[in-house]
């Protein structure tokens, strides 16, 4: 039936004794219309949670929700959900995830509780190339924090620019300078080394006329072999390991 009037409907407030004329009391009117019944709430459950519970898929559990506890039936297994956990962590107080849909848990809730499950996280899902977009106009909402809308694209753009952040960042700075001085200090070591071998061997070239000078530039030519072969390996691990490291 529809009308183009407003709904009204008469009731009586019941007999208020003459002594309490001036308290002020409420009413609450709940109407309710015919629905369709509720549908039966379906889940899908994590391996780890069907383990915690002793459960298995086709069953039916009781689990809480929005402070009642409902029937549901599992439906189909699935080895982790989003945002629920890494699938392959074996903690003790890891109990599993379940995924079910939000309206029919509320049509279940709303019919017989009179109550409703309010969400706290939204997904949404944008045409490619219109996120930012869309990150941008839900941020300007007046009820939205502008903090709590997290872009994925914006993440990775920042794991990008910056995958390790200023604390690694330092400490690897550190520890190359310190390998660097290590090496430094190495081939010093080894240079002063090799020329107190080989002290006898210069005395007889001098002696035999070879150039002070001379020998400098071949003691040079042969502590350089060694650097540039310690250089190309150097960065040729180096790279692998940025590679192998680095996101």
């Amino acid at each position: 039936m529809t009308s183009a009037k407003p709904l009204t409907v008469d009731y009586g407030t019941g007999y208020i004794p003459g002594k309490d004329i001036w308290t002020v009391s409420s009413v609450t009117v709940r109407l309710q219309v015919v629905q369709p019944a509720p549908p039966e709430i379906t889940a899908v459950a994590t391996d780890r949670y069907l383990t915690s519970a002793g459960a298995h898929t086709g069953q039916r559990v009781q689990v809480t929700l929005g402070g009642e506890n409902l029937p549901v039936r599992i439906v189909a297994a699935v080895r982790g959900l989003p945002t629920t956990g890494d699938a392959g962590a074996s903690s003790a107080q890891d109990g599993g995830a379940l995924l079910v849909d939000l309206r029919s848990v509320n049509r279940v809730l709303a019919a017989r509780f009179v109550a409703g499950v309010t969400p706290t996280e939204w997904w949404l899902r944008t045409a490619p190339g219109d996120a930012a977009a869309v990150a941008t106009a839900v941020r300007a909402l007046p009820d939205v924090d502008p903090t709590e809308v997290v872009v994925r694209e914006e993440i990775a753009q920042e794991l990008r620019d910056d995958p390790f952040g200023a604390g690694p960042e330092a400490a690897f700075a550190a520890a190359a300078l310190v390998a660097a001085a290590l090496a430094a200090v190495g081939f010093a070591v080894s240079a002063a080394g090799s020329l107190r071998e080989r002290g006898a061997e210069f005395a007889v070239l001098r002696a035999l006329g070879a150039p002070r000078r001379q020998l400098a530039r071949m003691i040079a030519a042969e502590q350089g072999v060694l650097v540039a072969l310690a250089l190309v390996v150097g960065t040729a691990l180096g790279a692998v390991l940025t590679r192998a490291v680095i996101p």
